[in-house]
């Protein structure tokens, strides 16, 4: 998501816009979603698609990420990354701002060191590129294995989880890595598989299907699809740490198929792909807005029977809104190359 790629790379890339493509698809996705948290137990189908999505939507944004981390991680420098805190400060502050507003002027007060909302996963990001410039010395296949085993561990930590958002960061960090241990060219490979693009299709199918008929039995596990801790298995949280493991399986084999979907091909969402990042830090606000609105209430009761393909009208909407260049040109700004130089020479 917020991966910028040098010419070289994007030469490289851009012969597949494969990535452009997948990221404009999850970023849809993750408005959608986010717009359905609002209405989460209000209809079978608003929990079925979020469960079912929430599967492998990050998942599949952290081992993208991960992927291009790759020359960052190499160069081991903390100022190719000080840009991912400059964004996550700027989302927090953004957002206390517009909430303040829209509470009539009253202003809470921004806690920078816990992260229940959005702006976790920039705040995560970085950390995992920190994490990465000391892992990357070990074999890979140690490492995704203990990183797995650290998280299955973790999350019967009883710990503040939003502090830092340090139980997500362990629980995704494995996608992660992933991206980052296997090739561009391996994972480009193993997608444009036409036989498992064909399966690829019927497991997504299905595996919404059956979210859709199981939601009411599978709905409470949707904790572990959001880097919770197993405080919700209460009697059964012995049990987590396995639970966790079949959904790494799960998600993994989502994130693969979904990627083998994904057209490698230039079209019209493949420059939509490239502003993803002034979507993901913008897009609550309007989301925010929305639930401010005499549209919050009135939807469900004045749409009955359509209400939830109307929300995902809405989540494509704000989505192209965010996607326009004063967006995008904001978070340029905040990643641009002149921070990078002017923390460089501090640092020298």
């Amino acid at each position: 998501m917020l991966v910028r790629l040098n010419e070289k790379e994007r030469k490289k890339m851009n012969r597949i816009a494969k990535w452009d493509n997948a990221k404009f698809v999850l970023i849809i996705l993750v408005v959608i979603c986010h717009f359905y948290e609002n209405y989460l137990g209000s209809s079978k189908l608003v929990n079925s698609l979020f469960f079912s999505v929430y599967t492998f939507h990050m998942p599949a944004f952290f081992l993208i990420s991960g992927m291009f981390s790759k020359k960052t991680v190499k160069e081991r420098k903390i100022v190719k990354v000080v840009p991912y805190l400059l964004v996550y400060l700027f989302m927090k502050m953004f957002g206390y701002f517009v909430s303040g507003i829209m509470n009539g002027g009253t202003f809470i007060s921004v806690d920078f060191f816990r992260e229940p909302g959005a702006a976790w996963f920039i705040l995560a990001l970085f950390f995992m590129y920190l994490i990465t410039f000391y892992t990357k010395q070990f074999r890979p296949a140690y490492v995704l294995i203990v990183s797995v085993f650290v998280s299955m561990a973790a999350g019967y930590s009883n710990m503040d989880t939003n502090l830092f958002c340090w139980l997500r960061i362990a629980v995704f960090y494995p996608f992660f890595y992933t991206g980052y241990a296997l090739s561009m060219d391996t994972i480009t490979k193993w997608t444009e598989n036409r036989k498992l693009k064909i399966v690829s299709v019927a497991v997504i199918l299905i595996y919404f299907l059956v979210c859709y008929v199981g939601i009411d039995k599978l709905f409470w596990a949707r904790f572990l699809l959001t880097g919770r801790s197993y405080e919700a298995l209460t009697h059964g949280a012995f049990y987590g740490g396995i639970l966790r493991l079949f959904t790494y399986v799960l998600s993994f084999g989502l994130v693969f198929a979904f990627l083998c979907i994904i057209p490698k091909g230039k079209n019209i969402f493949s420059q939509l792909g490239t502003r993803t990042l002034g979507v993901y830090v913008f897009h609550y606000n309007f989301i925010n807005l929305f639930v401010h609105s005499c549209w919050y209430k009135a939807l469900y009761h004045n749409f009955p029977n359509t209400w939830e393909i109307i929300l995902v009208l809405f989540g494509i909407v704000v989505t192209l809104i965010c996607c326009l260049k004063p967006f995008d040109a904001c978070c340029r700004a905040i990643l641009s190359s002149k921070w990078k130089l002017r923390l460089d020479d501090e640092l020298k």
